[in-house]
């Protein structure tokens, strides 16, 4: 399985920085967001564009076959990086819902999050059947 992520906050990273990578941009939505598949081997380019290029404001995930980064940028311009993990995923699920502006709730909800997003849901169910 390819790394998925839909690119969101990203005005100033254009297509040809991502083609110059080998990432595929499998769609577009409306709103301009991009639907990305990332090589193994350029997760960490990929991270590093992030974090230089993302809007404050946004966060990205990145979903892996064994793992999912989260990356948040804060309006001041922090950097937050995580690997998915049962030890932080009320942390996570608590930034995704201040950065969405949603009111804290007490049980974690990163899967909604992801589940939400038909892009990578929907790549994730047709990579894994046989």
């Amino acid at each position: 399985m390819q790394n998925l992520s839909y690119l969101m906050g990203a005005e100033e990273i254009s297509d040809k920085e991502l083609g110059d990578l080998d990432i595929e941009i499998s769609g577009k939505a409306e709103s301009g967001h991009r639907m990305l598949k990332i090589p193994d081997e350029k997760v960490l380019r990929y991270i590093e564009v992030i974090k230089m290029k993302m809007t404050p404001g946004f966060w990205n995930e990145i979903v892996g076959e064994r793992e999912i980064i989260f990356i948040f940028k804060f309006k001041d311009g922090k950097i937050k990086e995580y690997k998915l993990s049962p030890a932080n995923e009320q942390e996570i699920s608590d930034l995704c819902e201040s950065f969405n502006d949603e009111p804290p709730r007490k049980a974690a909800n990163v899967y909604k999050y992801i589940s939400e997003n038909k892009f990578i849901t929907i790549l994730c169910l047709n990579t894994t059947r046989v």
